[in-house]
């Protein structure tokens, strides 16, 4: 598999366990950064034999189905890409996310 062509047919949807937190005082659960930042990784990895390593994702998205977010990440050659997260699930402490991933055509 050509590596320079990591996560350009990248699309499924993950579970991510324990995804969930409560942010400081507030009683709404928001997605927690790391968790989303390991699905990126878990998918990409699992699709193209590349694992990223530094991959960001926003602090303080609420825990809503339909949310949508984007995370960052460098794909070989140090190619940038975005990783388009939407919450599909919600259940106690899990989400479920439809992650499309694409070369970050701003960077």
């Amino acid at each position: 598999m050509n590596r320079a062509r990591v996560a350009h047919r990248a699309a499924a949807t993950l579970v991510a366990l324990s995804a969930l937190g409560l942010a400081g005082c507030q009683t709404e659960s928001t997605i927690k950064p790391d968790i989303a930042a390991k699905a990126v990784v878990d998918l990409v990895a699992k699709q193209n034999n590349y694992s990223p390593t530094d991959v960001k994702c926003p602090a303080g998205i609420a825990a809503k189905v339909g949310g949508k977010f984007d995370c960052t990440f460098t794909g070989p050659r140090d190619v940038a890409y975005l990783a388009h997260m939407k919450i599909a699930k919600v259940s106690g402490a899990n989400a479920t996310f439809d992650i499309k991933v694409a070369r970050d055509k701003g960077a």
